[in-house]
């Protein structure tokens, strides 16, 4: 008796593991992964779900009125697609001109998170400088773009300002307003800055204080950045307004 049932749960063990093995063995077979991880510089990337291209990243170190040092890294990404992306946060690493490692940077935003075709939005983060040489920095960045699977909701804007500051740099100052028929708790305005060159200079943003009410309109001021510029030092702006939006 007690030789049968041993009999019995082996083979019972000896079915469940040939289940498991099979169904592995099937996810194995249709799982497809795409590396995300791309070196900056005028790179094109085609995917089944995305189609952008990442320009060539920017990187700036400073010192400060303290004697602090930072450094400034930003990444843009252009859909050069028909379809809206989605945009993750991502890993900018930054190398020397021998290539060693001088620091990676984690978590790293991006807006305007929701890209339509044609647009550019940027990776972009100031942190302090952890040291090592200056010269020939690089960024090699580590995105994550994929095709939108949420509407791209845009916010109307208007009175737009770039204002000096007495003790930081200069800021953006205007007003948004709620188009939609739907409250917003999370509401942001986004501003890429360029230099009288139409180079990039810097990136700021802010989230509203109160709730931005379905078709209310509301003033803000962007957060200034550490690196510290004039507002006749730039040429021109975009600027974004849109709700925080989450893709799973």
């Amino acid at each position: 008796m007690k030789k049968g049932i041993r009999v019995l749960c082996l083979v019972l063990a000896l079915l469940l593991f040939s289940a498991f093995a099979i169904g592995s063995g099937s996810t194995d077979a249709t799982e497809k992964t795409d590396s995300d991880t791309t070196a900056a510089g005028d790179v094109t990337v085609a995917a089944d779900t995305a189609e952008y291209e990442l320009g060539d990243g920017i990187v700036r170190v400073w010192t400060n009125s303290i004697d602090t040092k930072w450094i400034m890294v930003a990444v843009p990404v252009k859909n050069t697609g028909t379809t809206d992306l989605y945009l993750s946060t991502g890993t900018i690493d930054v190398e020397d001109a021998s290539g060693t490692l001088v620091q990676s940077i984690s978590m790293v935003s991006v807006y305007p998170q929701v890209l339509q075709p044609g647009e550019t939005a940027y990776y972009y983060e100031e942190t302090l400088f952890d040291g090592g040489s200056e010269d020939g920095l690089t960024v090699v960045p580590h995105v994550d773009v994929e095709k939108a699977t949420v509407d791209c909701i845009r916010y109307e804007l208007s009175e737009i300002q770039v204002k000096d500051q007495e003790y930081n740099s200069a800021h953006v100052v205007g007003r948004v307003e709620n188009t939609t028929d739907t409250a917003e708790s999370m509401a942001y305005v986004v501003a890429n800055l360029y230099d009288t060159d139409g180079n990039f200079l810097a990136q700021e943003f802010t989230i509203l204080d109160n709730e931005l009410g379905a078709g209310e309109k509301m003033g803000f001021e962007t957060g200034s950045t550490a690196y510290e510029f004039n507002a006749d030092e730039v040429g021109s702006y975009e600027v974004y307004g849109f709700p925080y939006q989450y893709q799973f």
